[in-house]
């Protein structure tokens, strides 16, 4: 049952979707020539029951149960099943 948990370990922020459970990195990354960007790497992770029984254990005391995505200058995503 920890399989959620080791994958949201480097994981700056988390947040729900309908479909997903969503993973956030965020990166600085600065240019000496262009303006700075906040980067966000995005992981989805499609919801299933184990999944959505373990984030609600993980999450349990979050006053907004779903949460919210942090937002960023840039992003990549990526799915995951």
């Amino acid at each position: 049952m920890k399989e959620l948990s080791n994958l949201l370990n480097d994981a700056v922020n988390v947040y729900r979707t309908r479909k997903y459970i969503v993973k956030q990195i965020l990166v600085i990354r600065e240019s000496p020539t262009e303006q700075n960007i906040l980067f966000s790497e995005d992981t989805f992770y499609k919801r299933t029951k184990t999944r959505d029984k373990e984030y609600n254990i993980i999450f349990k005391d979050k006053d907004n149960l779903d949460g919210k995505r942090l937002p960023s200058t840039s992003y990549s995503r990526r799915y995951v099943n």
